[in-house]
């Protein structure tokens, strides 16, 4: 089970991604944040096709390649950019969960449609009936974000809206990669991604007239912008690396890269100061049940 390692290296490298995110916020947009980014994720997918001797097969590529990864690419350009607008209408404590939580049911769902006999151990009831129960308690930490006053403090969930658009466009992206593209490099397809992913960013800034933020961004802020965009780009190396594996199973990957959801969070609700801890708490138990069930349905 050579792709668990991956997942494991990616679960590391998200956990960087996300340490780096948050010391490199400042008081640019979010767009020109995404925007500087990606165009760091570029250079950092490149020398790692470069350090792994795939350059020549970034422009060696079938035209059904060149489809599929195209496809790609503007499906995370939607993840980004509705992730965007959604933050900016949202409370942070109802985003970050309700986009971990929705990732995970919309990306397990599809590969139960697509790949049914993989990720329930071979079609097995009892494996059919854990995979479910786990999709209902993931469904129904989505449903208690959007409807606990409490933690979605907004009078309107027009967030949820976008951040639906954003998880689900972000589902498919793992089900072609696994179904389509798990013949090429995972640095081919993460370089390719990530060049469509900054043209979509830079248009947006300029659109914005955000672009011109970026000369307020002090050089620690680069720096870690910088970093978060190196962590980010090997969290997307290896988890389509472990994708790529014949025998890997979808759900256990996307539980594993998960993970750094729940440490973050349960950090959050023991180390920080919070008013809804038991909310936050009732959260983290209802997708941790949800992504353990969705793992054994796979596994035995």
């Amino acid at each position: 089970m050579e792709y668990i390692l991956f997942a494991f290296l990616a679960l590391l490298a998200s956990s960087g991604n996300t340490i780096f995110n948050k010391l490199g916020a400042n008081k640019a947009s979010a767009i020109t944040n995404a925007a500087l980014k990606s165009f760091f994720m570029v250079i950092a997918c490149f020398f790692i096709c470069l350090a792994l001797g795939h350059v020549p097969t970034l422009y060696n590529l079938s035209l059904e390649q060149w489809l599929w990864i195209s496809l790609v690419g503007i499906l995370m350009a939607i993840n980004w950019l509705f992730y965007f607008l959604a933050i900016k209408r949202s409370h942070l404590e109802a985003f970050s969960p309700f986009c971990s939580a929705g990732t995970l049911f919309f990306a397990n769902s599809l590969f139960i449609i697509f790949t049914f006999s993989l990720v329930t151990g071979g079609g097995k009831p009892a494996n059919i009936a854990l995979y479910f129960i786990g999709l209902a308690l993931l469904l129904a930490a989505l449903i208690y974000i959007v409807f606990n006053k409490k933690i979605n403090s907004k009078a309107k969930a027009h967030w949820v809206i976008f951040a639906l658009v954003s998880v689900i466009a972000f589902a498919f992206v793992l089900l072609i990669v696994k179904l389509k593209l798990s013949d090429l490099p995972s640095d081919v397809i993460s370089f390719h991604q990530t060049f469509i992913l900054f043209i979509a960013m830079l248009l947006s800034s300029i659109f914005t007239k955000s672009i011109k933020e970026v000369v307020t961004i002090n050089w620690k802020g680069h720096l870690f912008i910088f970093l978060g965009a190196v962590f980010n780009a090997l969290t997307v190396v290896a988890k389509y690396r472990a994708f790529s594996y014949s025998n890997s199973i979808p759900a256990i990957v996307n539980v594993i890269v998960g993970l750094d959801f729940i440490i973050v969070s349960l950090g959050t609700v023991l180390f920080f100061k919070s008013k809804n801890k038991l909310q936050l708490l009732l959260i983290i138990i209802l997708v941790s049940i949800g992504m353990a069930l969705n793992t054994l349905a796979g596994l035995i």
